[in-house]
């Protein structure tokens, strides 16, 4: 369990880092809420995985907790307030 809660605070940190670097136009919020919310979902959903799926599935734990995560951060996205660089079409 101890190598899974790695891997999901290494997953949720790339999630979240990722988002808030390469995305930071989609995410007004502070960088570090989109980091925290990616690690904290990882967590917390790696954890709800390994108990669903029991100890002998790292694989899949880690792919919900990769899934959910990524989920959770696309909910902070807030593509109406991108810059100006990307006009919208109507």
């Amino acid at each position: 369990m101890v190598v899974e809660l790695i891997a999901f605070t290494l997953v949720g940190l790339a999630i979240g880092v990722g988002a808030a670097v390469l995305l930071a136009d989609l995410f007004p919020a502070p960088k570090i809420v989109t980091v925290l919310t990616g690690l904290c979902s990882a967590l917390l959903l790696g954890g709800i995985a390994h108990t669903a799926f029991g100890a002998g599935h790292p694989v899949e734990t880690v792919a919900c907790a990769a899934i959910g995560s990524g989920l959770l951060v696309s909910v902070l996205a807030r593509p109406d307030k991108r810059s100006a660089h990307h006009p919208r079409h109507a």
